[in-house]
C-alpha cells in the first residue's frame, strides 16, 4: 500500500486525496475525525436548549384527549371529568373579559385566540404543554395553569404578559417586563407605585434612563422590575396607556434612541420625567417593611420573576418538577403584587425546592451524557493512535532485531 493514492470521488471526476498512512492510515484518519466530532458534541451539552418539539400545522382547535371550549377571544382546554371541564365556560368568559380590557385600555390585540389549558396536575402540565404550544392557525399559546376549581385564580398578570410579549417580543426589558404588569395592576386594582416606593425606602432606585439598556436592567433586578412597572404606569396616568404602548412599539429594542423618542413623544426630557415620577411614587401608600421583611420580599420577587418573566417556561417544563416551579412562581408573583408577602414567600420556597430538583436532575443527566460521549470519543481516539503508531513500532522493532542478528552473526 505504500505510495498508493487514496481518495474519495470529487466534483468533475476528481478525487480528494487523503494522506496515506502505513497499515490503513486512511481508516485511522476517519476514526480520528469521528472521535473529535463526538468530543465536540460532548462539550456542546452545556449549551441551553433553544428549541422544543417541531411545530405542527394544526388546522383546528382539537387536541387529542382534551375537550376544547372556544369563546370569542380564547380556547380553554380541560380533561373530561376534571374541575377544569366543569368550569371551562366560566374560565373562557373570564379570559374574554381580561383580553377585552387589555385591548380597550392598552390597544393590544392578540393575533389569534388565546389557548389556555386547565391542567389537573403539575405532572400533566409537564407532559402535555407542548401539545398546545404547537397549535397554529390563529391561536396563541397562553401556557395555562394547574386548575384547582377557582375561576378567579386565573392570573391577569400571566395573561397580560402573554399579550405584551406577542405585541413586542423584541422590545427593551423595560417594556416587556414592565408594561404587562402595569396593565395587570390596573385590572387587579393594585397600585403599581407602591412596589417602587418600597425600593425607594430601602436603598433607592437609579434614574430610569440607567435601566433602559438590557444589561443595566438585569443588574438592577429585582428593583428594576418594580421601577419599570411604576414608571410606565406613571406615563399611562399622564398620557394614557395607548400612548405608552405606541411609544414602546416605536422604541422597540433601540435603547440608544430612547431619550430622543421619549422627548419627542411626551414633550418632556427624561430627567424631568424621572423627577416627576419620583414625586408620584412618594405619594404612594406602601406597607412599612422592616429590613428582614424587605429581604423576604426580595427573595420572593427574585424567584417569581426569574421563572415567569425572563424567558419562555418551555425549557423548565420539560424537566420533572419544572411545572411545579413555574406554577408556584406564578402564585408567588400574583401574591407579591397584592403585598401578600407570606403567601408569596411560601409559594417561592415551594417553587425553589422544585427548581432545585430540576437543576440536580439536569446536572446528573448532563454529567452522564458527557461521560458517555467522552468514553465514546476516547475509545476511537485510542484506536486511531494505535492504528497510526503500531505499524511504525513494528517496523522499528524489526529493524532492531535485524541489527541484533547482524551483530550476532559478525
Amino acid at each position: 500500500m505504500s505510495g498508493a493514492r487514496v481518495g474519495t470521488a470529487g466534483r468533475a471526476g476528481h478525487e480528494w486525496p487523503l494522506a496515506p498512512f502505513p497499515g490503513g492510515g486512511s481508516l485511522a484518519v476517519v476514526v480520528f475525525m469521528i472521535a473529535v466530532a463526538l468530543v465536540a458534541l460532548s462539550n456542546a451539552q452545556d449549551a441551553p436548549a433553544t428549541s422544543g418539539p417541531a411545530p405542527a400545522d394544526v388546522g383546528s382547535v382539537e387536541v387529542p384527549g382534551w375537550e376544547a371550549t372556544p369563546s370569542s377571544l380564547a380556547v380553554v382546554y380541560a380533561l373530561a371529568g376534571s374541575p377544569g371541564a366543569r368550569d371551562a365556560r366560566v374560565v373562557a368568559e373570564r379570559l374574554d373579559a381580561l383580553l377585552a380590557a387589555i385591548a380597550r385600555d392598552g390597544d393590544f390585540v392578540l393575533p389569534g385566540r388565546l389557548v389556555y389549558p386547565l391542567y389537573p396536575s403539575a405532572e400533566r402540565f409537564r407532559r402535555d404543554w407542548w401539545l398546545f404550544a404547537e397549535l397554529r392557525d390563529g391561536l396563541v399559546h397562553g401556557w395555562g395553569t394547574v386548575y384547582g376549581g377557582d375561576p378567579g385564580a386565573i392570573s391577569p398578570y400571566q395573561v397580560a404578559r402573554v399579550v405584551v410579549l406577542q405585541a413586542m417580543a423584541r422590545a427593551l426589558p423595560l417594556f416587556t417586563w414592565g408594561l404587562g404588569d402595569a396593565i395587570a395592576d390596573r385590572l387587579a386594582g393594585v397600585d403599581s407605585h407602591a412596589h417602587a416606593r418600597i425600593y425607594l425606602d430601602h436603598g433607592g432606585l437609579p434614574p430610569v434612563i440607567e435601566i433602559v439598556h438590557q444589561l443595566d436592567f438585569s443588574r438592577a433586578l429585582p428593583g428594576a422590575h418594580a421601577q419599570s412597572v411604576s414608571f410606565l404606569a406613571f406615563l399611562a396616568e399622564e398620557h394614557g396607556l395607548p400612548a405608552v404602548a405606541a411609544f414602546a412599539r416605536e422604541v422597540g429594542p433601540r435603547w440608544y434612541d430612547f431619550s430622543q423618542i421619549f422627548q419627542r413623544r411626551f414633550g418632556i426630557t427624561m430627567d424631568d420625567a424621572d423627577r416627576r415620577w419620583r414625586a408620584r411614587v412618594a405619594r404612594a401608600a406602601a406597607p412599612p417593611l422592616s429590613e428582614a421583611e424587605f429581604a423576604r420580599y426580595r427573595r420572593a420577587a427574585e424567584f417569581g420573576y426569574r421563572h415567569t418573566l425572563t424567558r419562555s417556561p418551555g425549557g423548565l417544563l420539560l424537566q420533572p418538577g419544572g411545572a411545579e416551579a413555574y406554577v408556584e412562581a406564578l402564585r408567588a408573583t400574583d401574591a407579591l403584587r397584592r403585598f401578600e408577602i407570606d403567601t408569596a414567600l411560601r409559594a417561592a420556597e415551594a417553587g425553589q425546592r422544585a427548581a432545585e430538583t430540576v437543576q440536580r436532575r439536569a446536572a446528573r443527566t448532563r454529567l452522564a451524557l458527557r461521560v458517555a460521549l467522552w468514553a465514546l470519543g476516547i475509545g476511537p481516539i485510542i484506536l486511531a493512535v494505535l492504528l497510526l503508531a503500531v505499524p511504525g513500532l513494528r517496523s522499528a522493532w524489526r529493524n532492531r532485531l535485524t541489527r541484533i542478528r547482524r551483530r550476532s552473526a559478525a
